[in-house]
């Protein structure tokens, strides 16, 4: 795709983005870029919808995100976000840009640029990235392999996904040999967990719901519990993962209230199909794991969610 590197190499001012609920491919990726056009003296302006979980820190987001804007961008690079939509109350800022680039690997990716990367059989956005960086000749260094490796691993939980292919184990092991700084990495993605984080964990657990003889499990967040915790939306990451691991759980969601009307929600499934039930409710992203936002009272999303997961749990195809 070397029409990426000539809109970004006649661009000076430059603004990327990712989807709100940022998790570590998001991240990874936007900070890989912001790396690179740093190296070549462009002005990077970073989107990047608050809160952002501070596990994710040390790559250096929170020191660029939503610092500065301007009337207007060269340049608009998307990264891991399959629709506009999906920028948040960024969705404004993206479109001042003259060209766009968007680089993805969701399969509901709705080609929405100017020029359009995207492989849906891709493990992650950053083993994409890594593609255009290492067949353009561009330095990977060790900022850079720490990001992207980061975001392989998260995407894949660990290479236990089923997007996991050789060229996936192939990559990873190629950042290694770019100085991917695995101390740093792991500690912050799987080796620290916070108070506010296991308080809500708790929380969460006790509280969690099955249908359909086990098949369906359901996890609501209030609020109300959110404050108890002294926790946000950002602190319930781990949680779907626990539920979801349970022996005989086919469908496991999240519904996490973020204020009044505005519902969060994360779905995985080990057979069915996440992204069917999210984009019922306007959102989408894996087969297998998927993310909407429901803006209703938190108990009627909670009976619409619900019912989905069981509509899609009866589905035949």
């Amino acid at each position: 795709m070397h029409k990426i590197f000539e809109l970004i190499e006649r661009s000076k001012k430059i603004a990327i983005f990712a989807h709100i609920n940022c998790d570590g491919d998001a991240v990874g990726s936007v900070m890989s870029f912001y790396n690179y056009l740093k190296s070549m003296d462009k002005d990077v302006f970073v989107f990047l919808q608050r809160p952002i979980n501070d596990n994710y820190y040390y790559m250096g987001i929170n020191e660029v995100a939503n610092i500065k804007f301007d009337s207007s961008y060269d340049l608009a690079i998307s990264v891991d976000c399959p629709n506009t939509k999906r920028f948040g109350e960024f969705e404004k800022e993206f479109f001042k840009a003259t060209e766009s680039i968007q680089i993805d690997h969701h399969i509901d990716n709705e080609q929405f640029a100017t020029v359009n990367c995207v492989d849906s059989k891709a493990s992650s956005t950053c083993e994409i990235i890594y593609k255009l960086f290492t067949e353009n000749e561009i330095k990977i260094d060790d900022s850079i392999a720490t990001c992207l490796y980061s975001g392989i691993i998260t995407d894949t939980r660990r290479f236990i996904n089923p997007n996991v292919t050789s060229n996936s184990l192939f990559v990873a092991g190629k950042l290694i040999d770019c100085g991917a700084n695995f101390d740093v990495l792991n500690y912050n993605l799987f080796g620290r967990i916070k108070k506010n984080e296991f308080e809500i964990l708790k929380l969460a657990l006790n509280c969690t719901e099955f249908y359909e003889d086990g098949k369906i499990a359901f996890v609501g967040i209030t609020k109300k519990m959110l404050d108890k915790a002294n926790a946000d939306s950002t602190c319930t990451y781990r949680i779907i993962d626990q539920v979801n691991s349970i022996d005989g759980v086919e469908i496991c969601a999240l519904l996490t209230e973020n204020k009044y009307r505005d519902n969060m929600v994360s779905v995985r499934t080990k057979q069915k199909s996440a992204q069917r039930i999210c984009k019922a409710f306007g959102g989408g992203g894996h087969l297998r794991a998927s993310g909407c936002r429901i803006f209703v009272p938190f108990n009627i999303a909670k009976e619409q969610l619900i019912e989905e997961c069981k509509k899609e749990f009866f589905r035949n195809d």
